[in-house]
């Protein structure tokens, strides 16, 4: 099993934004990184739009972070799962398509879909997160 060039990109970019944000080095980085206070998701308020490290990084964050961190552990998660559970995930993706042609969907970062749905069906005044998989 080996990652496509773009795969690899991807598995960088989340093992190396996730030991920034764990071990908060190097500082200079990790002080541009702006996580979200509103709760304790750990997802990344994203930079302005760019070519960069940190924005391409931050979006794959965002997209993957709840399948890769332990639950009870978060932040505290070893940097060995992370990556472990990342190169699955991306093996995945890239092998979902049929095995011996490659379409854009073999690139796609599987990710968590936010969706506003209401509570109940006669009102549109309470909305209910959802994420969905």
């Amino acid at each position: 099993k080996i990652l496509t060039v773009q795969g690899l990109f991807k598995y960088h970019c989340i093992s190396e934004i996730f030991k920034i944000i764990q071990s908060r080095c190097p500082y200079s980085l990790y002080q541009s990184i702006n996580i979200s206070k509103r709760d304790t998701s750990h997802i990344i308020i994203l930079p302005k739009k760019s070519n960069t490290f940190l924005f391409k990084a931050s979006q794959l964050w965002n997209s993957i972070h709840k399948k890769i961190l332990s639950p009870e552990k978060e932040l505290g998660t070893s940097v060995g799962l992370v990556k472990l559970r990342a190169k699955a995930l991306l093996l995945e993706a890239q092998s979902s398509e049929i095995h011996d042609q490659w379409t854009h969907h073999n690139f796609q970062t599987p990710s968590f879909t936010t969706v506003l749905q209401p509570q109940t069906p006669k009102s549109n005044e309470h909305y209910e997160l959802i994420a969905v998989v």
